[in-house]
């Protein structure tokens, strides 16, 4: 048996696997039955909620949550897999605000964590490795939240179609309390942690099934918003986002909505029977537009709150008629369906060049409960390269701010401390742009609002370059005034957008390059509009 163990140490050894991020060896202590420890090793994985694509996963050697310098790292692919380029002997970690969630669209607001050797991180494996209970306890918790038998360390909801619906509602009920955080102001990724632990613990004291009924659903959310709130109410300088009144209202409301949401998830027969439910927003901009100070006002957020019909829709916005339209400095515009705009042939934009072009306008429109009152914010890129010379002209707005009118119409302000990324190149391959140091309150009015809808006002965006790179005005006259054929794409963030009939467009990404190197000064990852023009 010993020359087995020495065996099996030098293959160990012949292969690199030595402990990631911490250094040393690996830890040989032993871990309970079925629990992956702390002697246990990966190199990859997946990331789920559903799957979460772009989020920075690393190795955390020191245990401490933060991504430190000589800890493997790596970014979630299109199918939430991530490679590390070595092996890792410790808790596998993710920076919180980082990827987007395929099913939601949404920017995860909590920090998820995995055991070392696990093969998913997830939810549960989060669960697992806050709570604090034992291998046994966790195992009599996850049954009674509806997933017996699950081996959270290689579970993946996304495929374990049996039990699908009710993992989505799970995650479900910390989402929305996280969100529900975030939009506040607070402390979203503290949020996270204290109601996942919460709900086990929740879960180990109860003596049922959490879905059992509504009743002890309710129990569930409740246990799980209470603290979550709680722990989140804390701005970035420490000051209390709620005061003790509105942090009950709060809590009662988030508690009420989340239980209607989760229950019609638990209810579906697939994830993608759950599809409008799993992105819908309805319990976070009920908690955040209503005026927790107004009792009033609080039992009419109530009623709709226990209202599965109306809270149930499906909430998103949307691109009117599926048209776009073009407009030139001279003459007049015209509109194009994102059909004709997307597909090969492009739109004809002859005796045109995007020095002679005014505005690209979209017109949106959002359901009544797809953006909050005060409006959402989001990160907008624009993108545009000619498929023919490389010359590429790129742009990332961090902090857009959406807003929906009576009629539901979107209009759209670029907030005063937003950071704008810009980045141009030329066929000759001259680069030029921002790097990592962003403009900062930029006043360009870049976006504009007609009645034509949403527009992006490149010839402003052109102007804004010429002023900041003087040295550059004749390159970027040049860029703007090639022909051939373009591609245009438009990504926004952490927002669910579809074509007028309610499908999803398709998931983009614009990163902003920094100039003279291969690195990204701003990524911009989500809902993407995209199609080509020929000059």
């Amino acid at each position: 048996m010993p020359q087995l163990r020495l065996l099996s140490a030098s293959i160990l050894l012949a292969l690199g696997l030595t402990a990631c991020g911490g250094g040393g060896d690996a830890p040989t202590s032993t871990p309970d039955a079925g629990t992956p420890g702390t002697s246990a090793s990966a190199v990859s994985g997946v990331l789920v909620d559903d799957l979460i694509v772009g989020a920075t996963i690393f190795c955390d050697g020191n245990e401490n949550g933060a991504l430190d310098a000589g800890e493997s790292s790596a970014t979630t692919d299109d199918d939430g897999k991530y490679l590390f380029d070595k092996a890792c002997f410790a808790p596998i970690v993710t920076v919180a605000g980082t990827g987007y969630d395929k099913s939601t669209m949404k920017i995860p607001k909590g920090q998820y964590r995995a055991l070392a050797g696990s093969q998913v991180v997830s939810p549960f494996t989060t669960m697992r490795a806050v709570s604090g209970l034992s291998d046994a306890e966790f195992k009599a918790v996850l049954t009674k939240l509806g997933l017996d038998g699950v081996d959270v360390a290689t579970f993946n909801p996304v495929t374990d179609t049996a039990r699908a619906t009710t993992a989505a509602a799970l995650a479900k009920i910390l989402n929305d309390i996280s969100e529900i955080v975030a939009g506040a102001g607070g402390d979203a990724t503290a949020a996270f942690k204290a109601a996942t632990i919460a709900m086990a613990t929740h879960a180990k004291n109860s003596t049922g099934p959490a879905f059992a009924n509504a009743t002890d659903l309710g129990n569930l959310v409740s246990a799980a918003a209470e603290a979550g709130l709680r722990e989140g109410n804390k701005k970035s300088d420490g000051t209390p986002v709620w005061t003790d009144k509105e942090l009950g209202n709060a809590k009662s409301l988030a508690s009420a909505a989340i239980t209607t949401l989760a229950g019609s998830i638990k209810q579906r027969t697939s994830l993608k029977d759950a599809f409008n439910d799993l992105g819908n927003s309805s319990a976070v901009h009920l908690v955040g537009d209503t005026d927790l100070n107004d009792d009033n006002k609080v039992a009419e957020s109530r009623t709709k709150a226990g209202d599965a019909t109306e809270l149930t829709k499906a909430q998103y916005v949307s691109v009117v008629d599926d048209s776009v339209t073009i407009a030139p400095m001279e003459g007049k515009s015209a509109s194009y369906t994102l059909t004709q705009f997307a597909s090969a042939s492009g739109v004809d934009l002859s005796g045109q060049t995007l020095s002679t072009l005014s505005h690209v306008t979209l017109p949106l429109s959002s359901t009544t409960m797809a953006l909050p009152r005060a409006g959402g914010v989001v990160a907008l890129a624009l993108e545009i390269r000619n498929t023919v010379t490389g010359g590429v002209m790129q742009g990332a707005i961090d902090k857009v701010k959406l807003t929906r009118g009576e009629n539901g119409a979107v209009s759209a302000t670029i907030l005063e401390n937003s950071k704008l990324h810009l980045f141009m190149k030329t066929a000759s391959d001259i680069q030029f742009g921002t790097g990592t140091q962003p403009l900062e309150g930029v006043g360009t009015p870049l976006l504009t609002n007609g009645a034509d809808g949403l527009g992006i006002d490149l010839q402003k965006l052109a102007s804004g370059m010429r002023k900041h790179f003087p040295d550059n005005t004749s390159l970027i006259n040049k860029v703007l005034e090639e022909t051939g054929t373009f591609e245009i794409k438009v990504v926004v963030a952490d927002m669910d957008f579809r074509y007028a009939d309610g499908t999803r467009l398709a998931a983009g990404k614009v990163s902003v390059q920094v100039p003279g190197n291969l690195g990204v000064a701003r990524a911009v990852q989500g809902v993407a509009v995209s199609g080509f023009v020929k000059f």
